[in-house]
């Protein structure tokens, strides 16, 4: 990789558009979610999953409108990191930071380890050649380390491609159910709450598990300082994560509601992976297989997305000092925190093996590690949520918005955001999942203690949280 300096600036400009929406909408992992989710959400939804995705799409506004005021005004590679400190103080701004990096760090190894076990099945259907999960999954975590300290355009790119073959295919499957006519034809009963045998409950609580497939839409807000125009690509690539991935969303789950037929609801709510099974029922055993090929890229996509974005929020603490300033260390000539990233694998590498020698990793390995990340993530939200509503309140002329526009989204998306929180940790699931949950509370207990340690005795140095904030005059 060549020589490296301790130079702790990010080569700015180097990601349009497309770069930055390829990382937002490459950890949102859309055919990952239309493989896992409705199922469960048509336990409480019945046939009605597409109407469910419409209000989760909604609810994910409500938080998004939080995000985007924030990178409208603010660029910074910490991103919640750094937006938290700005509106509470110095130490929720370090534990902020300090969460969020475990968050997206742990969707590296978790999805890592999806793709090694579809990668297994993959090969024996294809080739006839059983290898071990876990080789494909070491093979990965290589690629992801090489592409992400090579450099954030060419890591994008990569993403983009993925995100673009898992979509062709899952839309290209939509089309073909939706172009026969289902079960029973088209129609728009599987919009209706009545489906759901707890009419609008129902949907509700299926909407509360739909809005787990939005989550990763802000990544490319820990890329700003490497983005063209940052205060307008920011802002545009989280708005059209949401706005695409909500409608494809709704199509394949539309798609999925009429391929089982509006009363088979049942069906729908107790099958494993419902698109494959259609897949073979309306297309061809080879599509099912595709479809496979589909959950792996966007398995890949995610691990990428999230590592990139992992990667700069421990480089931003490193920079600011409040971790070892050696995860600062920028490469010289590619511009990357290379240091940050081989933190990341590493920590990676070393989850992946107590998982290979303790679990399977899918599905128990994959939740275990989905469920601390889930906490986290979801706490986050909940507080960049309330940050926004600090900001607006400290403003002098409240950013020239109503309460109506300038809090009520927020404060709705905080309660959005605590219900699946709660409901998660409420009541404590079983071994081993219970396991991972007080390991997570200890983590978060450790980051509060460690800032606290860090405003008695060196306050100065908690000083420097946020400093490498732009604002957008």
């Amino acid at each position: 990789m060549g020589n490296a300096e301790s130079r702790q600036t990010l080569r700015a400009g180097t990601l349009n558009f497309w770069g930055a929406f390829a990382i937002s909408f490459g950890n949102m992992a859309p055919a990952a979610s239309v493989l896992f989710l409705p199922q469960a959400m048509a336990q409480f939804t019945g046939t009605a999953v597409p109407l469910a995705f419409v209000f989760a799409m909604i609810a994910s506004f409500l938080t998004a409108a939080s995000i985007l005021h924030f990178v409208k005004r603010f660029a910074s590679a910490g991103a919640a990191y750094t937006f938290n400190s700005l509106a509470f103080n110095k130490v929720m701004g370090f534990v902020s930071g300090w969460m969020l990096f475990l968050a997206y760090g742990l969707s590296l190894p978790s999805n890592l380890l999806v793709f090694g076990y579809f990668s297994q099945a993959f090969a024996m259907q294809i080739w006839g050649i059983h290898l071990s999960w876990f080789l494909f999954t070491v093979a990965a975590l290589l690629a992801i380390t090489l592409l992400v300290m090579r450099g954030v355009r060419m890591s994008s790119r990569v993403d983009l491609v993925l995100v673009i073959l898992e979509t062709s295919i899952i839309v290209a499957l939509a089309a073909a159910i939706i172009g026969q006519g289902g079960a029973n034809g088209n129609t728009w009963a599987v919009f209706s709450p009545f489906r759901a045998r707890t009419h609008w409950v129902g949907i509700i609580f299926g909407m509360l598990y739909g809005v787990g497939a939005f989550a990763g839409f802000e990544a490319s807000a820990t890329v700003a300082e490497e983005t063209q125009q940052r205060f307008r690509t920011i802002p545009l690539a989280i708005f059209a994560t949401i706005i695409v991935g909500g409608f494809l969303y709704i199509l394949v789950a539309y798609a999925i509601a009429i391929g089982y037929g509006v009363g088979h609801g049942h069906a729908l709510a107790t099958a494993t992976l419902p698109l494959s099974v259609l897949a073979t029922r309306y297309v061809g055993p080879w599509m099912a297989l595709a479809v496979e090929l589909a959950g792996m890229a966007s398995a890949l996509g995610i691990a990428l997305a999230s590592a990139t974005a992992s990667a700069r929020v421990i480089y931003t603490m490193g920079r600011d000092g409040v971790i070892p300033r050696w995860f600062a260390t920028v490469h010289h000539r590619f511009g990357t925190p290379f240091h940050a990233m081989a933190g990341l694998a590493l920590f990676s590498g070393f989850l992946l093996t107590i998982m290979a020698v303790s679990v399977k990793p899918y599905p128990q390995g994959f939740s275990d590690l989905v469920a601390a990340a889930d906490v986290l993530g979801l706490t986050l939200y909940i507080l960049v949520n309330l940050a926004w509503v600090t900001m607006w309140f400290k403003h002098p002329e409240h950013y020239h918005m109503s309460w109506l526009v300038g809090i009520v989204p927020s404060l709705l998306g905080a309660l959005v955001m605590a219900i699946p929180l709660v409901s998660t940790i409420v009541p404590i699931p079983p071994w081993p999942l219970n396991l991972f949950l007080y390991l997570t509370f200890a983590y978060i207990a450790w980051g509060l203690v460690t800032a606290w340690l860090l405003k008695r005795r060196n306050p100065a140095r908690l000083d420097q949280v946020g400093r490498g904030l732009t604002i957008n005059e």
